[in-house]
């Protein structure tokens, strides 16, 4: 079951809208990036579509171990 908007996830949401994209606001919050998108739609909230390095980087995600191997292939 969908876990309910509370004024104060609306706040927040308001809030981390300002600064954060989707992904990062839905890991903050604990809900789908589906979620946060749909209230932040029906808020008339502009989001950023995606993550910057920024939003990455304290997740460990490590942008050379995410690139395929090199080959003549994708030449």
């Amino acid at each position: 079951m969908a876990k309910r908007w509370s004024a104060e996830d609306i706040r927040n949401l308001r809030t981390l809208a300002q600064e954060y994209s989707v992904q990062a606001i839905a890991e903050k919050m604990d809900r789908t990036v589906g979620g946060v998108a749909f209230k932040a739609h029906q808020l008339g909230l502009p989001l950023k579509a995606r993550s910057g390095v920024a939003d990455l980087e304290p997740m460990g995600f490590n942008w050379t171990e995410s690139r395929p191997p090199a080959s003549d292939e994708y030449h």
